[in-house]
């Protein structure tokens, strides 16, 4: 017991222990951290969620340049403090709301696009194509933003939403009537 109080008495740290960071020290977040899985995701999201992958492949709008959008997330990250790993998590989340709701996911990348506000912002939407028509697409979409506003109370400048493979066709409205159309004149 005596070896053991004279241990403590004589104690001091040795250089294995290394000494508590500064406050200014702390090491920055890693905002990049899970590009390639984002990446991977918005290319193949179909090998990720096999059970909602419909028959009809997503049409292809242009060739997308895959590094020049890993450049655009890169900017998008690092400006706006938001980790990718955010990024990554709403996308799964979108693809959630699509498994919840028993909707088909078109074979193919996700159509990623990017602009910038007047501020010099980067802005970055992604779409995907789902078998559904355009107003039940429009409802997942809207589904998916209240979503992530529970999860996220802060703006993003990373936008999902669900476009629909099939044409629109324009919903007949409850409460107003088609108008009566006659080829007669009035008599007067």
């Amino acid at each position: 017991m005596s070896a053991v109080l004279q241990e403590a008495e004589t104690w001091s740290p040795s250089q294995a222990e290394a000494p508590l960071a500064e406050q200014d020290e702390l090491p920055e977040p890693p905002w990049l951290e899970g590009m390639d899985s984002l990446l991977h995701l918005l290319r193949y999201p179909e090998r990720t969620h096999p059970y909602v992958v419909g028959q009809i492949p997503a049409p292809q709008d242009e060739s997308v340049d895959w590094q020049e959008i890993r450049s655009l997330f890169h900017e998008l990250f690092e400006k706006s403090r938001k980790p990718c790993i955010d990024a990554y998590l709403e996308v799964r989340l979108a693809l959630g709301v699509l498994w919840k709701n028993s909707v088909r996911l078109c074979p193919g990348p996700a159509a990623v696009s990017h602009l910038r506000d007047e501020t010099g912002e980067l802005l970055m939407h992604v779409d995907f194509n789902v078998d559904t028509d355009s107003g039940r697409a429009y409802e997942l979409g809207h589904e998916l933003m209240e979503s992530t506003i529970h999860c996220y109370a802060r703006k993003s400048s990373f936008v999902i939403a669900f476009r629909s493979i099939h044409p629109y066709q324009p919903r007949h409205r409850i409460g107003s009537p088609d108008p009566i159309l006659d080829d007669t004149e009035d008599e007067e």
